[in-house]
């Protein structure tokens, strides 16, 4: 009820009333127990000796004591990250390899490839682990980074403990040169000079304590450790501790407010240098594969499907770098994204058959099986040996697996009518021979390119055929300023329109919500950030249409190239009726 998106509802008549009161009631109880996603424990003892034990969904053994429990009864606990990054170049350099492209990724130091930089500065470094958000992207923008020391330092200024918007633009002016760089105490300069005087990693902390405080290791690790977990019961007492060794060094009140001010501005997750730098040389190398090999970067990109937007998205991005999509085959199709050649130089990606809608895994399981035996040659033979389900070879053919055996799919369609009529399992006959297959004789018309479309997000939920905005074929998209060139209107007021493909929600420092959207239009992508008193207005909007106009100024930042989308109004665009089909 407090979202702005349902404000509006009449939360007092049916069947709103009945839903909120069964929500209250279902409000913290809990629904099933879940297992830490990379937490592991570690016992010289029989476990079942100190905590009691389950098994989880996925079949793991799982303590039921929480994080904090299992410390407190003597356990070893580690987290162990799966990270889907290394995952993606780990595949992604494979495939090359058997194109024979050699890469060693850890032969890129120093880190200095001006194309690489000029990508990551433009923001365009979607599927990069790590610097995809729009957050992260923004402040590459402001940023304009150049060199891997100040990738890292951004890595972790990005972090909730180390940012809220007025320090990543302080970040970014102090690093222009826009403003001073100041400190609230000469001593604190050596600690946090590489980062322009922001506190960006979680030694700061341990470092700060002891340049200016003279606090030993240990109490600075648990002031740490408490502004990391944003215990305030535990921060309080830890502050005085802070500000009595401070005036035990002749500090003065002044200097010991300002620098504990820095101090427990530091609340929430954060990274150590070390994981920045991780990440930061993760993020380099995995920026030189979109870079130079694109497609086959972002095909495994979306294999893994682990990254900060979903597969349209991703989708989206690799046409804008000049691919295309071949749609599911059921000979040609595997269980991951695959590059093929075009005609000439072009590349295409692959669509595999795991991620088509409605297919069970018993299906899958036999047509990996079948097609290890050998290519299937007909609808036929690929119905025989597979055996599917009505539903699954519907969807197969409204995607096109069958395209490559040269029938029309309206034809594909009557032959599954008459394959329907087939025995299934293996060894068992029919009373009377089989009909022979005749079309009907009437004309047949083939799926329009809008209904291909509109398949294909259904059962895919991105398009294969063509952009997903031929779906809207009545707005008028050549009226509207195109993303790609927002960055001649720096100053300007202009109306934009798009497909609304990522949205989150967002704190302003006051503590009220505001949102951001990601606009997708048939010249590219662009983050718009809408502030508190406008998503009050227009939140409901942002929700009830896939596709909006925004009224918006582009606002530069300072001297730099970058600028943000400041939103004023939101609206269905002109000509909005619904999907085409739909309107059809």
């Amino acid at each position: 009820k407090t979202r702005l998106e349902s404000s509006d509802l009449p939360w007092r008549d049916e069947p709103f009333a009945t839903a909120v009161k069964m929500a209250a009631a279902l409000d913290g109880f809990p629904r099933h127990p879940q297992m830490h996603p990379c937490g592991v424990v570690l016992s010289r003892d029989p476990i079942l000796d100190l905590t009691p034990v389950f098994h989880s969904a996925k079949g793991y053994p799982t303590t039921h004591f929480d994080m904090d429990a299992v410390e407190a009864v003597g356990l070893v606990k580690m987290d162990i990250l799966a990270q889907a990054g290394l995952a993606v170049m780990r595949d992604a350099t494979a495939m090359l390899r058997e194109r024979g492209v050699e890469i060693d990724l850890k032969e890129l130091e120093p880190w200095e490839d001006s194309a690489i930089w000029e990508m990551v500065a433009r923001g365009e470094a979607r599927g990069v682990h790590h610097i995809e958000s729009p957050a992260m992207t923004s402040l590459a923008k402001m940023s304009e980074v150049r060199d891997i020391d100040r990738l890292i330092a951004l890595v972790s200024v990005i972090r909730p403990g180390a940012a809220n918007n007025a320090k990543k633009v302080q970040f970014a002016r102090r690093l222009h040169g826009l403003e001073p760089v100041e400190y609230p105490h000469p001593s604190l300069e050596p600690v946090l000079a590489s980062t322009y005087g922001v506190v960006a990693y979680e030694e700061h902390i341990l470092q700060i304590c002891e340049a200016f405080a003279g606090m030993d290791a240990g109490r600075a690790d648990l002031l740490r450790r408490a502004l990391t977990k944003e215990q305030p019961e535990k921060i309080t007492p830890l502050g005085r501790d802070f500000c009595e060794a401070a005036r035990a060094l002749g500090r003065s009140q002044a200097d010991i407010e300002a620098v504990w001010t820095l101090v427990a501005g530091f609340q929430g997750y954060a990274f150590c240098r070390a994981h920045s730098t991780a990440y930061g040389v993760e993020a380099y190398q995995a920026a030189y594969l979109k870079r130079y090999h694109p497609a086959e970067f972002l095909s495994c990109v979306l294999t893994h499907g682990k990254g900060f937007y979903d597969r349209l998205t991703y989708t989206l991005e690799s046409r804008r770098l000049g691919m295309t999509f071949a749609p599911p085959d059921v000979n040609e199709s595997s269980d991951a994204f695959s590059v093929e050649r075009e005609a000439g130089s072009g590349k295409r990606i692959r669509v595999p058959r795991t991620v088509i809608k409605e297919m069970t895994e018993a299906t899958l399981e036999r047509w990996r099986a079948e097609r290890a035996r050998g290519r299937f040659d007909s609808i036929e033979d690929f119905y025989a040996r597979v055996r599917p389900g009505l539903v699954e070879m519907t969807n197969l053919v409204r995607l096109g697996a069958f395209d490559s055996f040269g029938a029309a799919r309206t034809e594909q369609f009557w032959k599954l009518r008459h394959l329907a009529n087939w025995p299934m399992e293996r060894g068992q006959a029919m009373l009377f021979s089989r009909e022979p297959f005749r079309l009907p004789e009437v004309p047949l018309a083939e799926p329009t390119r809008l209904e291909r479309l509109r398949a294909e997000m259904e059962l895919l939920s991105f398009t294969v055929s063509g952009h997903p905005l031929e779906l809207y074929p009545d707005i008028p998209w050549s009226t509207y300023c195109p993303v790609a060139e927002l960055g001649r209107h720096r100053g300007e007021r202009v109306t934009i329109a798009g497909l609304i493909i990522a949205d989150r929600l967002f704190h302003q420092v006051d503590g009220r919500e505001m949102k951001f959207l990601t606009i997708c239009d048939p010249s590219g992508m662009i983050e718009a950030e809408l502030f508190a008193s406008v998503y009050r207005r227009y939140g409901l909007t942002t929700v009830r249409y896939p596709v909006v106009e925004i009224t918006a100024t582009v606002q530069p930042f300072e001297q730099t190239k970058s600028f943000s989308l400041n939103v004023q109004e939101v609206r269905r665009p002109r000509g909005w009726t619904g999907w085409a089909a739909d309107a059809a």
